[in-house]
């Protein structure tokens, strides 16, 4: 499902961040949604793929999963994690 939704420019720019990090790193977004969490001076993005039962713990077979950090103001990624 598509949904369009209202952000800041701070949360904007951390998508963003996050979009192209995810392209540059060859992911197929099609497969996944982008869960975004604020923190007091940071962002954190996860890309989780679809169709994931519920309560699966880790990636599924051949859809790794990467989670940034990234900071608020300058939109830069400050740690990325792939869970596999």
């Amino acid at each position: 499902m598509n949904e369009t939704i209202e952000v800041d420019g701070l949360a904007a720019q951390a998508i963003a961040a996050a979009c192209e990090d995810a392209r540059s790193s060859g992911l197929q977004l099609a497969n996944y949604k982008l869960v975004l969490a604020e923190e007091s001076d940071d962002y954190s993005a996860s890309w989780v793929a679809k169709g994931k039962p519920q309560g699966h713990r880790g990636a599924l077979p051949g859809l790794p999963e990467p989670s940034l950090l990234i900071e608020k103001r300058a939109g830069r990624i400050l740690r990325k994690q792939l869970s596999r």
